[in-house]
């Protein structure tokens, strides 16, 4: 997932208490006027005091020396459209990574938070949930490794609230031995139990584990852990002050995982999700021969890499996968961070050596405008038989005087090669052509992705003056339409918060499972959803609407009416999973015809509505039918009435026996029932739902064990209040179906609102319209 909340200095705080924290993950470059063998001398005295009880199992291990090239990672929601769009499409995929940045090494599949905590469908329950279940993702993985690419699962050690299973590592084991994973991501872990690797091994199945926190422990005392946690992902950077993005140490540190082995064969994916200039994150990866996280679908908001951070990747990830299989990278004999005969700190030229079998490789990345580089190539490498090479330019160069020199971009990377066995051919040719275009040429211009809300066609035309007896008629109105969206991450910025969604002060500083609210950070990324009358998405909307007339669903739709509906329609789904899942033997179970239909996909509620000639509501309409026109926060008025509602629990009550909870319109069980589907929005990578009302369910995340301390609850988000929605995010049926999400329909009358978008004249002016369209760069 992520540091999720880069805000919180505690973010993988301990169980143990709050003087346990995250000490830095690099170890600091040579401090001003530090001889470097003074400093490298203090690197291998930490290497040495910091490796008791660190026995390397995992690498002795050859099923998993593929971690030690794994230089390009994404993590990926399997919802997103270029891997699934009602079928699955891994060469699409992966294809259009090749040609954005040079492909990737493996990939992180990502179905459980947002979405879980709707309802007791545990973390594993998601991956079932897929489109073909188990079977698909073995499926699916078996694509991914014929094109070289090996593939981790989600894990979230907070998720024990929701169906119990059984111990995390013992079901993680089984599931990736069952689909062929390589291995899984420790979302929020600083370390990984090592009851994880002891249950892969009880099953003749190793596989890779990567805790978030990249492996460092604790008060940076016990690095036992990283005998048998290969991967991990780095955040090497320091918080700017939007809490979201990172700067960077100008002299680059050195990665304390990579450099604890003394072969160096941890790989570490340095992670900067939020940045939307990547080069810092991707040349401190560079300098340590390390990976890079290149994540961009980030909750269903796509902070897509920009074209010019996306060459530099490209170049880097090349020069790192040649030194990979030449054993440079790691499994070396030495490794010289800060090499002083490269390294020209004032200027920002940095500088790593790799030495191995007589061979030797630069690693050089230009933090400033520099054009050249000059490496005082030591002795060695100057003796008889050796040549040199320019490896980014793919070019042999001579040495004067034992000197090289050699342009450099500036932002850029370098690497020069000093080997007795002859050009790396194919290598050199790549380069030459690679690096034909500067890097300057590319564009370092950001665009948030646009969305589109999805068009509704109108149903049949009712009659407003003698409605269906289940149905109300809402009159012809001007609404004030407000909302904000519940999510977590994004941005929220708390001086422009209207409906109370970013976290509180409390929040903020101390966290824990009853902080479920928006993370205070500042920067713009798009997130929630965009209106047909606004330019770009985001998280707070409000609009002026002309709504009505039209007809609303007095109840929920109930079991009994769906089963009414099954033997009408004859409708029988192509994937059964989940599939009102709650009936027994195709019908509500005695006592439960009344309550709400749960268990039913978007796709499936929609196509309900249209049997019977109605519609889903837009999420404005369902809001006036709800609030009305005086603003109240909730159904029945301004203040929370507990009595109003069902009390806490998991299934739904039947519908209809909490009067007090009713509009003025006197529509029933809108609040603390169940989820209920109104609008669909999609954007080029993803398709969600706004879901309104909440349900009775709400569990809490735990810090029991293997769990840390969590900066907010992060299970499905709710929102009672009418000034709220949630957002959920589709991909099929199976993968939609809770146990706490059911629906109601609208109709169209006579001079109601056109279709697409049921409001009048479309074309009014938005509110907040004097906002401009923004460019980042």
């Amino acid at each position: 997932m992520t540091s999720k909340w880069l805000a919180l200095p505690m973010l993988f705080q301990t169980s143990l208490g709050k003087d346990c924290w995250s000490p830095p993950e690099t170890l600091a470059a040579p401090k001003l006027n530090q001889s470097h063998s003074e400093w490298l001398a203090e690197l291998k005295s930490w290497r040495h005091n910091h490796s008791q009880g660190y026995n390397a199992e995992a690498y002795r291990d050859p099923s998993l020396t593929w971690t030690r090239t794994s230089f390009v990672q994404p993590q990926i929601h399997l919802y997103d459209l270029f891997l699934f769009n009602g079928s699955w499409t891994v060469d699409r995929y992966l294809d259009d990574l090749d040609h954005r940045y040079g492909g990737i090494d493996s990939v992180l599949i990502w179905p459980t938070y947002t979405n879980i905590g709707i309802d007791e469908r545990n973390q594993f329950d998601y991956f079932r949930a897929v489109p073909g279940g188990l079977a698909a993702l073995s499926n699916l993985t078996e694509a991914f490794h014929k094109r070289n690419v090996k593939v981790l699962w989600a894990y979230n050690p907070w998720d024990q609230a929701t169906r119990e299973e059984g111990q995390h590592w013992d079901v993680m084991a089984s599931l990736l031995k069952a689909s062929g994973g390589d291995g899984f991501n420790g979302d929020t872990m600083k370390t990984i139990p090592k009851a994880f690797w002891q249950a892969g091994q009880a099953r003749s199945y190793s596989f890779a584990a990567e805790p978030e926190g990249g492996g460092i422990p604790c008060n940076d005392d016990d690095y036992s852990s990283a005998g048998w946690t290969p991967l991990g992902w780095g955040y090497f950077g320091h918080k700017r002050a939007d809490g979201m993005t990172m700067d960077y140490d100008f002299e680059p540190g050195v990665d304390k995982m990579k450099w604890l082995d003394p072969k160096g064969r941890h790989l570490t994916h340095v992670c900067d999700r939020w940045s939307k200039s990547r080069a810092a994150a991707i040349q401190l990866a560079f300098f340590n021969g390390d990976g890079y996280e290149s994540w961009e679908n980030i909750w269903g908001l796509f902070n897509k890499v920009t074209d010019r951070d996306a060459e530099l990747l490209r170049r880097s990830a090349t020069l790192l996968r040649w030194a990979g299989q030449r054993n440079l990278s790691h499994d070396f004999d030495n490794w010289i961070p800060h090499a002083p005969e490269a390294t020209d700190a004032l200027h920002g030229i940095f500088a790593s050596r790799f030495e191995k079998d007589g061979e030797a490789l630069w690693l050089l990345i230009n933090k400033g405008n520099r054009s050249e580089i000059t490496v005082h190539v030591p002795a060695t490498y100057l003796g008889k038989g050796y040549e040199l090479f320019d490896l980014y330019h793919g070019l042999r160069v001579s040495p004067n005087g034992g000197v090289v020199n050699a342009s450099i971009e500036a932002i850029g990377i370098s690497a020069l090669f000093a080997t007795t066995r002859g050009a790396p051919q194919e290598l050199l040719e790549k380069m030459r052509v690679m690096s034909k275009h500067p890097l300057a040429m590319f564009s370092e211009t950001w665009h948030v992705l646009q969305q589109e809300m999805d068009a509704r066609p109108s149903s049949k035309v009712f009659n407003a003056s003698s409605p269906p007896p289940e149905m109300v008629l809402l009159p012809r109105v001007n609404f004030n339409f407000a909302v904000s969206g519940t999510e977590f991450e994004g941005g929220c910025d708390p001086t422009d918060d209207p409906n109370q969604v970013c976290c509180t002060s409390a929040c903020r500083e101390h966290g824990g499972p009853g902080c479920q609210c928006g993370v205070m950070q500042l920067e713009y990324f798009g997130v929630d959803v965009q209106y047909p009358w606004e330019t770009r998405p985001d998280r707070n909307h409000k609009k002026e609407l002309d709504l009505g007339p039209l007809l609303f669903d007095r109840d929920l739709v109930t079991n009994s009416d769906y089963l009414q509906y099954l033997n009408a329609s004859g409708y029988h789904p192509a994937d059964k999973f989940n599939f009102l899942k709650h009936w027994d033997m195709g019908r509500p179970k005695p006592g439960d015809e009344q309550k709400p239909a749960v268990n039913i996909g978007f796709q499936e509620a929609e196509a309900y509505c249209r049997y019977y000639g109605k519609r889903l509501p837009h999420s404005y309409e369902w809001q006036l039918a709800a609030q009305g026109q005086d603003g109240r926060r909730y159904p029945w008025g301004h203040d929370w009435d507990p009595s109003a509602v069902p009390p806490p629990g998991h299934d739904p009550v039947a519908i209809a026996q909490y009067e007090k909870g009713a509009s003025v319109f006197g529509v029933r069980d809108l609040v603390g029932n169940v989820w209920q589907y109104t609008d669909s929005f999609r954007d080029e990578h993803t398709r969600a739902v706004l879901l309104r009302g909440s349900s009775r369910y709400n569990p809490q995340v735990s810090e029991a064990f293997p769990s840390l301390h969590q900066s907010v609850n992060w299970y499905f988000p709710p929102a009672h209040e009418l000034n709220k929605h949630s957002k959920y995010f589709l991909m099929s049926n199976s993968y939609e179906r809770a146990g706490t999400l059911g629906f109601r329909c609208v109709a169209d009358v006579a001079n109601g609102a056109a279709a697409p978008y049921h409001y009048h004249n479309h074309h009014s002016t938005d509110d907040y319209a004097d906002r401009p369209e923004v460019q980042f760069i």
